[in-house]
């Protein structure tokens, strides 16, 4: 399956005159940049056949109307996490319109053809996953439930949007958004079945009208997951640097509250953590043949002694030993 839609403005490789900062691009998405006057916007998606994820940012300086085409019918969960007024999708032949409020989320039918949003000044972040629209089958959703209210609708007319309620379970929301930002968007060929299991729970969340219906996710154990990630991207980068305190930052945290946090839902600390990721960097830099010096500077290491005397306090033996045996061949 291919984007099915598209933004009637001018695409550009960079902005002219960027007016705000956007979001850091998503690790393996695909991404555009459109700009016209009084308008700048970003999208962003990645392709699994049968579910894309995309993402959308726009900064708004004066009263745009936004026209868009679609070439294929689909269904789109849509997530308002940010506007400055409510967001009509309207049809521009005007036989119906789909509203989006502010930090909801709601679940449409798209027909194809065109359709327009009129869009106030200011900033906006949109998040959607489109779903091929042979996955609402009869077999799995069948009377009373609301996929089969859908599926009947758009059988009766092909020609107009459809939508849900409302889906006020905004915290659950927000953490499958945090999975399909931090997990999805890192393409792996084995994403594809997980992508098509979470659209799966996605229905089964909205099933549910309150939070006694459905298990919420512990705030304590979202921020700990975050801070996992973001301790991930420091090591991961091509010179590692360890700043805890600015992890915390980021999730605009305590750092003792975080290292509380941290340790109740992994058993360590944040800085056992960075150290256990930081050495297992530094033996694939080893047995890939770098130098202990070299491995010392992207292990983040301003003096190789240091370096060395971190790697044998973890692993009991001195860097320049690790990969070969007593007999002189690797291991």
């Amino acid at each position: 399956m291919k984007k099915t839609f598209h933004f009637k403005l001018p695409e550009v490789g960079t902005f002219s005159d960027q007016v705000k900062a956007f979001l850091p691009k998503l690790a393996d998405s695909a991404l555009q940049r459109y700009e016209d006057s009084g308008i700048q916007l970003v999208e962003e998606y990645i392709d699994y056949h049968s579910v894309i994820f995309y993402r959308l940012q726009a900064h708004v300086q004066v009263p745009h109307r936004l026209s868009i085409e679609t070439c294929k019918a689909d269904y789109h969960l849509l997530y308002n996490l940010h506007s400055p007024t409510e967001i009509i999708l309207e049809q521009s032949s005007g036989n119906s319109l789909a509203k989006l409020p502010s930090v909801c989320s709601s679940y449409i039918y798209i027909p194809n053809g065109a359709l327009h949003t009129d869009l106030a000044p200011g900033e906006y972040l949109v998040y959607g996953v489109l779903v091929d629209i042979g996955y609402i089958r009869p077999v799995l959703y069948q009377e009373r439930h609301f996929l089969s209210a859908f599926r009947s609708a758009h059988l009766r007319d092909k020609d107009r949007f459809y939508q849900s309620a409302i889906w006020p379970i905004k915290e659950r929301t927000r953490y499958q958004l945090f999975r399909i930002e931090t997990r999805f968007f890192k393409y792996h060929k084995d994403n594809e079945a997980l992508a098509v299991k979470l659209v799966y729970d996605l229905y089964d969340i909205a099933i549910y009208k309150n939070f006694e219906g459905h298990e919420k996710i512990s705030p304590d154990e979202l921020l700990a997951e975050r801070a996992l990630q973001l301790i991930s991207d420091q090591v991961l980068q091509t010179f590692s640097c360890c700043s805890i305190r600015a992890v915390a930052n980021a999730l605009e945290t305590d750092i003792s509250k975080l290292g509380k946090v941290y340790k109740s839902t992994y058993g360590e600390t944040p800085k056992q953590t960075w150290n256990k990721l930081l050495i297992q960097k530094a033996k694939d830099l080893l047995l890939m043949g770098y130098s202990v010096k070299e491995v010392s500077n992207y292990c983040g290491y301003g003096h190789q002694q240091n370096f060395s005397t971190f790697f044998q306090k973890q692993t009991g033996i001195p860097p320049g030993d690790y990969g070969i045996d007593k007999n002189g061949g690797d291991r």
